[in-house]
């Protein structure tokens, strides 16, 4: 399967080029194949799922939760995640990718809804039934605008974006000050807080346990059946997401292996490649704007 996945067109209302630098799409489902992505990324967008019905946990950045009707999931650019669904009742969504460009775009001096999303540190929100009935009657109006060619038509469907992102934004400006919705606690949250501020030293699992007090071996276990990962393999992941960060900054592929943590360069143009599914040379030519990629873990 191809690591990158090039998404220029709207699943749901046919925005033909891509050009308003979003992506909205109503997606129901009755079985398993919304699992296909694993654990991925996107490169460039966020990503906002508001959640109807099913029986489905959320997996970001070490943290998971079992979502409930209202939720609201934001997924930043470059922040590991996946979903888990465990049965075959109906799985349903609403899932917007959207770019810095068109935040920007959407921003006014009194209504900055860019700023509201750079400083978002809140990955669960949550809509009132109240909130999520306006919100499903808004996203409503969409579909039948975008997919007319009268005159207004296009303007009409982007408003109602608009007044969507507004709705969450306000939800995310509630939340700024409260922290972390949805932190982990004990010793695997402890353990995340530690990898995150120590990435690109010189650390092994050993060094990790021994912050923690814990042996190696309990640590592994608990963090294994916490995050469904593997201590270690999270760490390698970590570091090779934020070396494709460098690579399209800019940096040479030298300066992305030592700068994002590795140490044997060898090692690291093996890991990157089976993870990516491109040497990071060749990653370096990549449009950085191909914003979904599934991870090969």
């Amino acid at each position: 399967m191809d690591a990158y996945i090039a998404r220029k067109t709207c699943q749901t209302y046919e925005v033909d080029d891509f050009q308003h630098n979003f992506e909205v799409s109503r997606n129901r489902s009755e079985n398993l194949e919304s699992q296909r992505w694993g654990l991925h990324i996107h490169s460039t967008y966020y990503e906002v799922l508001v959640f109807v019905s099913g029986n489905v946990d959320f997996w970001i950045e070490g943290k998971r939760k079992k979502l409930e009707y209202g939720d609201v999931v934001i997924v930043n650019p470059r922040e590991l995640h996946r979903i888990y669904v465990y049965d075959t009742s109906l799985y349903d969504r609403i899932v917007i990718h959207v770019s810095d460009s068109t935040l920007k775009d959407m921003s006014t001096a009194q209504t900055n809804i860019l700023r509201v999303f750079h400083k978002n540190k809140a990955h669960i929100l949550h809509f009132s039934k109240e909130e999520m009935e306006q919100f499903l009657s808004n996203h409503h109006q969409m579909p039948n605008l975008w997919n007319k060619k009268e005159f207004g038509a296009d303007i009409l469907g982007d408003a109602w974006l608009q007044i969507l992102m507004i709705q969450i934004a306000q939800k995310m400006r509630q939340a700024e000050g409260e922290g972390e919705q949805e932190v982990t606690i004990g010793l695997v949250g402890r353990t995340l807080e530690y990898i995150n501020a120590n990435l690109t030293k010189d650390i092994s699992v050993q060094d990790i346990a021994d912050a923690q007090n814990v042996s190696r071996s309990y640590l592994s276990h608990a963090f294994k059946k916490s995050t469904g990962y593997g201590l270690w393999n999270y760490v390698i992941t970590k570091r090779l997401v934020y070396a494709q960060k460098l690579l399209w900054g800019g940096s040479s592929v030298t300066e992305a292996c030592y700068e994002s943590g590795f140490r044997d360069y060898a090692h690291f143009i093996k890991s990157f490649t089976k993870t990516f599914g491109c040497s990071p040379k060749q990653c370096k030519k990549e449009d950085s704007d191909v914003y979904m990629m599934k991870l090969n873990l």
